[in-house]
């Protein structure tokens, strides 16, 4: 549990209430009490504190969320406790039950309450057995301090459920809307604006590859743009499937393609070649070429990315279908934004 979030949290607020209640217990004992009742309810207040100490320290993060459970008995053994020790006002006293049960609403599911029900009854009435002096309304009042705690913690479930289903619905639709927004409809993979995040996101080490499919302006004039669309499709799945982290793959433009692969060094060569063999291999039809270079420390994204677009041309040049690596030398350079 992180500390600073403890009131964010269910232990969090229930040691939160237990040291608010022992600390109220206590200036009140003290205050207002006589000697012989003073006593045992310090104690009680105290036993309040220390389990407040106890739920902040434990490790609630290794454990279920039910766990949490643990404090409703705890808080009405302690209430039924105080009320047998310093008896006081039948409607003081449900207050702190019907406080129980708001908690349990506001931080487990329906039906939580309602299962508690039987346990506060039992705690409710349990000062008053054996007691003579025992007003006749002190007990008759659990017919409505538990019924209307345990109808409060059902509501209160049940809005908080309806609560949180909406948030999770919410995070789902921006996550949706975030990704919609970096990812190119036609191929599944990263767009333009996630080209850029990623050449941004270089670290020293890591390969940049450029792709670009040979002749594809011949296949949308001789086949038609269906077809071209078909092609880059194709190859977008296979990207996706031949990169180890699909994430860093992106459509940079029309059929020019961006890989970055994380810490690949001198290897990006090599690496550039294999994928363009395992392309080969799909009988597509269509070759691709690849210009590479790794980005090094005192360089610029833009200046890896310069360099890279350099070999991709001289892959061209030498005839297509290979790969081309421009070699970067490690000297400072103010990064200007790719175009």
């Amino acid at each position: 549990m992180a500390r600073q979030h403890l009131h964010q949290t269910a232990t969090g607020q229930a040691a939160l209430l237990f040291a608010l209640a022992g600390m109220l217990g206590l200036v009140s004992e003290l205050l207002l009490a006589s000697a012989d009742a003073r006593t045992g309810s310090v104690a009680v207040n105290l036993c309040a504190l220390a389990f407040a100490v106890a739920l902040y320290v434990a490790p609630w993060e290794r454990l279920p969320a039910s766990a949490s459970l643990v404090a409703v008995p705890v808080a009405f053994g302690l209430v039924a406790a105080g009320q047998r020790v310093a008896p006081g006002a039948p409607t003081v006293y449900g207050v702190w039950f019907v406080v129980v049960f708001a908690w349990i609403g506001f931080w487990h599911p329906p039906r939580t309450a309602m299962a508690f029900a039987p346990l506060a009854a039992f705690a409710y009435v349990l000062p008053f057995v054996g007691v003579i002096t025992t007003p006749r309304d002190a007990i008759a009042s659990v017919t409505i301090a538990i019924p209307a705690g345990a109808i409060l913690g059902e509501v209160l479930a049940s809005k908080m459920g309806a609560i949180h289903q909406t948030q999770r619905e919410l995070v789902e639709a921006r996550n949706l809307l975030e990704r919609a927004n970096l990812t190119d409809d036609l191929t599944g993979l990263g767009n333009r604006r996630r080209s850029n995040s990623l050449l941004d996101s270089m670290q020293p080490g890591d390969g940049l590859l450029l792709l670009d499919l040979d002749h594809f302006k011949r296949v949308n004039d001789t086949f038609g743009h269906a077809e071209g669309d078909r092609v880059l499709s194709v190859l977008g799945e296979f990207l996706r499937s031949a990169v180890r982290d699909a994430d860093t793959v992106a459509r940079f433009g029309g059929e020019e393609f961006l890989i970055v692969l994380r810490g690949a060094g001198n290897e990006v060569g090599d690496a550039a070649a294999r994928l363009l063999g395992r392309w080969r291999e799909q009988q597509v039809g269509v070759t691709l070429s690849a210009g590479v270079a790794v980005h090094v420390a005192g360089r610029g994204p833009s200046d890896t990315f310069q360099a890279a677009d350099a070999a991709l041309y001289e892959a061209k040049d030498q005839g297509r279908d290979r790969v081309v690596q421009e070699v970067l030398a490690a000297t400072p350079a103010a990064d200007a934004p790719v175009a």
